[in-house]
């Protein structure tokens, strides 16, 4: 069944840098820095943790540093800076290739894999000159990212259409996805996931491109592996799924509870 273009609620944007709360518990104790390289959408990521009164049992303050990839020095993962970092696997391995006992960090959750579509508000996007000709299509303009610049790309090459649409390129999902809403382009790659009807993420359908990507996943350091830190910080990732209105958010899965050997 195709959703119309009313019910697409487009992105909120906003600035997003660091941002800093504190838990309630005395001033000057230990604090827990939160990493988010992928601009995770929709999820109140400090509040989670501020509203914790498990974790004032072990931190003062919260802090979080939202930053593209792009903009990201790798030392502050080389040098353990953050308790918990939210990243897509392909970053984690090619920071740690540098570091003989590659990085600090464990997965302890993950989000489901997900594919590539493209998407437009005029119908189901084809891979013809027809179709495409006149057309803009907006791409993040980050190389590494694989749903959103690789795959199309690879795609519009194969089939000798890599010529054919304007591209207009994005620094941020949010940017794009507010130029598709607002018309300033005509088709993006988008998230493929299973979203229900309850999910905030409505899109009309798209034209598969790839099914299978891994998907993000949570990353604690291992000098909190296993401590009650561990077991809060587990509890309070099952809060932010369970909080979230994105099916994909929600479905996300704790693969290193707290005492698991």
């Amino acid at each position: 069944m195709s959703v119309s273009a009313t019910q697409l609620r487009p992105l909120e944007v906003r600035d997003y840098n660091v941002q800093r709360c504190e838990t309630g518990a005395p001033p000057g104790g230990p604090e827990l820095r939160v990493l988010d390289a992928v601009y995770l959408e929709g999820l109140e990521l400090l509040d989670t943790w501020c509203r914790s009164a498990l974790l004032s049992d072990h931190f003062s303050a919260v802090e979080l540093l939202s930053v593209h990839r792009d903009n990201l020095d790798l030392r502050v993962l080389h040098e353990s800076r953050y308790g918990l970092v939210i990243a897509k696997p392909e970053l984690m391995r090619s920071a740690g290739q540098a570091l003989p006992g590659g990085l600090a960090y464990e997965v302890v959750a993950r989000y489901p894999d997900y594919g590539s579509q493209l998407v437009s508000l005029e119908g189901t996007p084809q891979l013809s000159e027809e179709w495409l000709r006149g057309r803009r299509l907006g791409l993040l303009d980050d190389p590494n990212s694989v749903s959103s610049y690789q795959i199309p790309m690879a795609e519009l090459r194969k089939a000798g259409l890599d010529a054919v649409p304007e591209i207009v390129y994005f620094r941020s999902y949010r940017e794009m996805y507010r130029a598709l809403f607002a018309g300033d382009i005509d088709v993006i790659p988008a998230l493929l996931s299973s979203e229900g009807p309850e999910s905030a993420l409505q899109l009309p359908p798209g034209l598969v491109l790839e099914e299978t990507i891994p998907g993000p996943a949570w990353y604690i350091h291992r000098e909190l592996l296993d401590t009650p830190a561990h077991c809060d910080l587990a509890e309070g990732l099952g809060r932010l799924a369970a909080v979230s209105d994105v099916d994909f958010f929600r479905a996300l899965r704790l693969v290193r509870p707290c005492g698991d050997e």
